[in-house]
């Protein structure tokens, strides 16, 4: 026994430690002695490798970047040993009513039917019936939810399988998500183009466009758009749309695929006006310069194939949704003589939420206000209102729903009522109060860990949801 080699010792001791330490960081222990100062806290061996993400409302552009563009690397690594053990044993610890951890266990999503005045989306519904030979166009405007074509692109991808459509549909002239879109490759010349938006300012009064944006080249300025494969339907076009007014007599130059360069003449005047651009076969880019400073005001372009559904991302970072009543109806209306949109969906209520005034009655009549607008300017238009989604707070060790947020709920129905739109209800769709901690810890997770946003596989699933609820109505 003496000459048994026991180099196999240090090691079993070594993982046994690692074992207990691991097991001991499930153990809650937070004690705190107040007269001798004396903390005694958790133990976790693996914080420094657990992904930590700030709770902030509106990530900035750097979280931008790590929630979005990292989003196919975080959900793999949900799937990992540690998140399954971690799971299952904070399963069996969690408070009845914590909301947090049992989601691993729990289904995330239920469905729910549209409600409100589903009457008025016979417009959508008529032209659904016409799809295969005519384009039928939805707008979807929302906050930062939306952001990097999340929901809507895949609103978008489901209905293009179903009816048709081949194509992204409209593109700004810049735009603030192209370090994280990964439906399209957008990149523009940097510090010569003067913009104005309803979420940035506006100091010369430009008249903002269907977006909610204008743009004005201050000399030789680009911008450039290729197609990517991340969506079935989005991997080329044979059809681009450029809309600008106020126009100088002038040219712009453009490109499809780098090949040779090719010139094309505004028509001079204030009007709203569509330069359609076609390229000899279809085409997987197209670079488009303006070498003239203040040409005219360009609006955005559409990337399109052959009849079908295309649906327009409209997203408004950090805005309610009350600031699209300051579009002119007039401009909005030259805009419908083009983009005959049949369903235009409004998803905001983030921005509003959780603000220390929790009298929403200013906000009902700011909302009821702009949809009406809306409608004076798309008459022939069906309009869908989605519901604010459930929004955690901290409470003692687990996360519970925002108290603001059943009350905005409720004012959103109001404002559905009052406006006569229909609505859905994202909310309850989520799985109702204390619904988000169950999407956050869903495996693989559903929404990031500020509890606030949707990643890329909730976005998804809110869009399934969503589109079978308006599909449904249409049986």
């Amino acid at each position: 026994m003496e000459n048994e080699n026991q180099i196999r010792q240090p090691l079993v001791i070594f993982a046994l430690t690692i074992i207990i330490l691991y097991a001991i960081s499930f153990i809650k222990t937070d004690y705190e002695i107040p007269v001798i100062n004396f903390k005694l806290k958790n133990v976790d061996i693996l914080s420094d490798i657990k992904d930590q993400q700030s709770t902030d409302q509106q990530p900035s552009n750097e979280m931008n970047n790590l929630l979005f563009g990292q989003t196919k690397a975080v959900n793999k690594a949900s799937l990992d040993f540690t998140n399954i053990i971690s799971s299952a044993i904070s399963f069996f610890e969690s408070e009845p009513g914590s909301g947090e951890n049992t989601s691993a266990f729990l289904p995330q999503g239920k469905k729910t039917p549209i409600t409100g005045d589903t009457r008025q989306l016979h417009f959508f519904f008529d032209a659904l019936k016409n799809a295969k030979s005519k384009i039928v166009r939805i707008a979807h405007y929302g906050d930062s939810a939306i952001e990097g074509d999340l929901i809507t692109s895949d609103i978008r991808e489901k209905l293009q399988s179903k009816f048709g459509g081949n194509g992204v549909g409209w593109l700004g002239i810049t735009s603030q998500d192209i370090t994280f879109r990964m439906t399209t490759k957008h990149s523009f010349s940097q510090g010569n183009w003067e913009t104005a938006a309803l979420y940035l300012s506006n100091q010369k009064g430009l008249p903002l466009g269907i977006s909610g944006e204008a743009f004005v080249p201050k000399g030789n300025a680009w911008v450039q758009y290729e197609t990517t494969t991340m969506r079935r339907y989005l991997k080329d076009f044979s059809l681009v749309r450029l809309y600008y007014a106020n126009a100088k007599s002038s040219t712009i130059n453009y490109s499809f695929d780098n090949g040779a360069k090719q010139t094309a003449t505004l028509k001079p005047g204030a009007a709203l006006q569509e330069l359609i651009l076609k390229p000899a076969t279809r085409a997987k880019s197209i670079k488009i310069e303006f070498p003239q400073s203040d040409q005219a005001y360009f609006y955005g372009v559409s990337l399109e194939n052959e009849p079908g559904i295309y649906v327009d991302n409209f997203p408004l970072r950090g805005n309610t949704g009350v600031d699209l009543g300051s579009l002119q109806v007039g401009l909005l209306k030259e805009f419908a003589k083009y983009l005959d949109y049949k369903l235009i969906i409004l998803e905001f209520g983030l921005n509003i939420a959780g603000s220390k005034n929790t009298d929403y009655s200013w906000y009902e009549k700011e909302m009821v206000k702009m949809i009406k607008n809306l409608k004076s300017a798309f008459p022939n238009t069906s309009f869908l209102m989605i519901s604010i989604h459930d929004k955690s707070m901290k409470k003692g060790s687990g996360f519970v729903t925002d108290p603001t947020i059943l009350r905005l709920l409720d004012t959103q129905k109001d404002i559905a009522k009052e406006a006569d739109v229909a609505i859905w209800n994202l909310f309850e769709a989520m799985g109702g109060e204390n619904s988000m901690p169950n999407w956050v810890n869903a495996n693989p997770p559903l929404a990031f860990k500020d509890y606030i946003h949707f990643n890329d596989q909730g976005a998804k699933k809110v869009a399934d949801l969503l589109t079978d609820a308006l599909l449904d109505l249409n049986k």
